[in-house]
């Protein structure tokens, strides 16, 4: 018997186990060693062969899916490859249908079917010990496809309602500033543009949660800056910058509004920082004060602006930092619908 060889097994096995429970179960955020090893490097590799052109975003858009796919296979490789290193320990441990020992393809092809539940029954275990392990195969196997199966299904949710976050942000305005026009009408803001502002601050908490709960949202990429996560929220950013800090503090809208939407998407770039991205050194562009003046808006103060603009620059570093490693850059930052 190799002991070496059952340790490395029950091992491998065990890391899998921790990583998958990590991954699905933990709502402490980040992900499993493994998956975020995996999960980071195929990201890395994906915008490699995207390149910087217009058209990297065709590629990137098929990154969540293949990060998805590429954890649950290697959740599946390495489980396959402890119960394959348990088996072939003893010579006994797996017997053909005539009571011969199995050779390795054989006990490879007895440890696939067993996790996966299938029952072929053409090889059996030969030892109580390899019974023994039969049934952990088939348990953690369960204990895999029941999670990894409710996990995709729950990921999918999770991308439909970052899309719908982003989808809800560019019905208001391409821009910052065209978000802050749209909203002002006959001399004020209009109570409806409150209305949606404040409909947004349970969906901007919501997606931070999200995040956390499904690490493997952050590499589902959109096509367009339209459902973009990344790029709507900070375009929203820079329309709540002009709101608290823009325009004239006479005419800015109700601030029960304003004020839990900007916490709130503070709290998501807060949470997203650290084990999703990494702050920029330098922060988004802050939107000017002109565009407003032409709309006929009220505005502050230029020098009243330029503090508050310094004041947020960190949390915009943060902003820039996201958009980078979603694959967006500065110039993709205009919301379409189309």
């Amino acid at each position: 018997m190799s002991v070496l060889s059952v340790l490395v097994g029950v091992l491998v096995v065990g890391i899998v186990l921790v990583d998958v429970a990590l991954t699905t179960l933990s709502l402490a955020g980040g992900a499993g060693p493994v998956t975020r090893r995996v999960s980071q490097g195929m990201w890395w590799l994906t915008r490699r062969l995207a390149g910087r052109g217009l058209r990297r975003h065709r590629l990137l858009r098929w990154a969540g899916t293949s990060v998805l796919m590429g954890t649950f296979g290697a959740w599946v490789a390495g489980l396959w490859l402890g119960w394959f290193l348990v088996f072939s320990a003893v010579p006994d441990a797996v017997l053909d249908q005539f009571g011969r020992p199995a050779d390795g393809w054989s006990r490879f092809y007895f440890t696939g079917f067993s996790i996966f539940t299938l029952g072929v029954g053409d090889y059996t275990p030969g030892t109580t010990g390899s019974q023994l392990a039969t049934t952990g195969a088939v348990l953690t196997g369960l204990f895999l496809i029941t999670l990894g199966i409710t996990y995709l299904m729950q990921v999918v949710s999770a991308v439909v309602d970052k899309r719908t976050i982003a989808g809800h942000i560019a019905a208001l305005g391409a821009d910052p500033v065209d978000i802050v026009r749209r909203g002002w009408a006959d001399g004020e803001f209009s109570p409806m543009f409150t209305q949606h502002l404040t409909s947004l601050t349970p969906e901007l908490v919501r997606l931070g949660e999200r995040h956390l709960a499904f690490p493997v949202l952050h590499f589902f990429h959109a096509d367009s800056c339209g459902k973009s996560a990344s790029a709507a929220v900070t375009v929203l950013d820079g329309a709540l910058l002009l709101l608290r800090g823009g325009v004239d503090p006479r005419h800015r809208p109700d601030a029960g509004a304003v004020e839990p939407l900007n916490r709130a998407l503070h709290q998501l770039v807060r949470t997203l920082d650290g084990p999703f991205i990494v702050a920029a050194d330098d922060p988004v562009v802050a939107p000017g004060l002109k565009d407003l003046t032409r709309a006929d808006i009220p505005v502050t103060e230029e020098q009243a602006y330029a503090q508050a603009v310094e004041g947020c620059r960190t949390h915009r570093c943060r902003l820039q930092g996201w958009c980078a490693s979603d694959g967006w850059d500065e110039a993709d930052l205009r919301l379409t619908l189309d």
